[in-house]
């Protein structure tokens, strides 16, 4: 206690002359309506204390009104701050659900007038073995989709519908080893196949040494086979090679669909391989 008393002992002092001044001159105003020698002396002595103190008690007020709106303002920052996390969220949630509606409509734009009705699906998976190319939809039976139907996108094939389930479907890209297309080189309408790599591009097959093409032209789907319907886009050809004892021409091409980005596709499932059955139910 008396350690209190010695740390705070200025503070001490001012009150109790304060408090003293108070009570000397509280009892002599009760005996006089005038000021006495006393009161005056009192006053004059204690004015400055008295100045001191209502600055200390002013200082003391303002400082635990201002810590009390710093309180405040600091609960009403971390309030706007979750506020503002929630929205940035939503923008973003927003933003991603009007790419995917941008890309359904310019999958449904694209859709090959000829082939009958089609189904949007959902890339929810794909191999990552590197031993394949294969990707799986959210789509299957139960959507109507069957085995064979071909897969493409707004910038051109896919692959094939391979296998399905009541809920899902895998697809075989074309640029897996197993996968063949008939396709036509656009321009000279020269006849090629266009086969897998289980890489990035196309190899070309078939494609004879005197054909009229060049690195760029457009390959599309012949639609002989039966196994998808002609005109779809394949890819662009290039490093083409010709060598005098050839037969044919060597030649790779690059996609048009991007098929390490593949989001949402269009199954045809209008169009029935001429192989198929007809009378067989799918």
């Amino acid at each position: 206690m008396s350690g209190f008393f010695t740390r705070f002992k200025g503070a001490s002092l001012l009150v109790a002359l304060f408090t003293l001044s108070i009570f000397l001159f509280y009892l002599s105003a009760r005996k006089s309506d005038r000021l006495t020698p006393l009161q005056t002396a009192v006053i004059t002595i204690m004015s400055p204390f008295q100045k001191s103190l209502t600055w200390v008690v002013d200082y003391t007020s303002g400082a635990w009104k201002g810590y009390i709106y710093l309180v405040g303002v600091n609960k009403e920052n971390e309030a706007l701050k979750k506020r503002i996390n929630d929205l940035e969220m939503n923008n973003f949630s927003l933003k991603e659900r009007l790419g995917q509606y941008e890309r359904i409509e310019r999958l449904l734009g694209a859709n090959p007038k000829d082939t009958g009705p089609v189904e949007v699906a959902r890339v929810v998976a794909r191999d990552t073995s590197g031993l394949v190319r294969m990707v799986t939809l959210d789509k299957g039976s139960d959507h109507g989709l069957a085995q064979n139907m071909p897969v493409v996108t707004h910038r051109g094939l896919v692959g094939r519908i391979i296998l399905t389930s009541g809920g899902a479907s895998k697809v075989l890209l074309i640029t897996d080893v197993r996968s063949a297309v008939d396709g036509l080189a656009q321009k000279s309408r020269d006849g090629l196949v266009v086969s897998g790599s289980n890489s990035h591009d196309l190899y070309v097959r078939y494609l004879r040494a005197d054909a009229k093409v060049a690195d760029g032209d457009q390959v599309v789907s012949s639609g002989l086979g039966g196994v998808y319907p002609k005109g779809l886009l394949i890819g662009s050809l290039y490093d083409i090679q010709r060598e005098k004892e050839d037969l044919f021409v060597t030649a790779r091409i690059t996609p048009h669909a991007d098929l390490e980005r593949l989001e949402e596709v269009l199954v045809l499932k209008g169009f029935i391989p001429s192989w198929m059955d007809f009378g067989e139910k799918r």
